[in-house]
């Protein structure tokens, strides 16, 4: 999956009826979740790449809005271990993809 495509899937996410978005209002499914990390996995960005603004700010929000959810997804859905895992998946892929400093 090229950059283009990563980036119109992440918006798609993000959008209404997306995960991220039913996320936002505490509502997480985990086969929905299961689905977002294994499109993830198939992302590659090569070492030298430049990587267009709008990919970047869709990535770089990701582990910090799905920590802040946990209050939320709690609330709503009563539980949050298949939350926690979802997010430390999500986390570890963009680490191997983005890298670390």
């Amino acid at each position: 999956m090229n950059i283009e495509q990563m980036t119109e899937f992440l918006e798609k996410a993000w959008d209404d009826g997306g995960v991220l978005a039913l996320i936002r209002v505490g509502r997480f499914d985990v086969s929905e979740g299961e689905a977002f990390i294994h499109v993830l996995k198939n992302m590659h960005v090569d070492d030298h790449a430049l990587l267009p603004k709008r990919f970047v700010s869709l990535t770089w929000y990701l582990p910090s809005f799905l920590e802040w959810q946990k209050r939320r997804v709690e609330e709503v859905t009563g539980g949050l271990a298949s939350y926690e895992i979802f997010i430390v998946e999500v986390c570890s892929i963009l680490e191997g993809v983005l890298g670390v400093p």
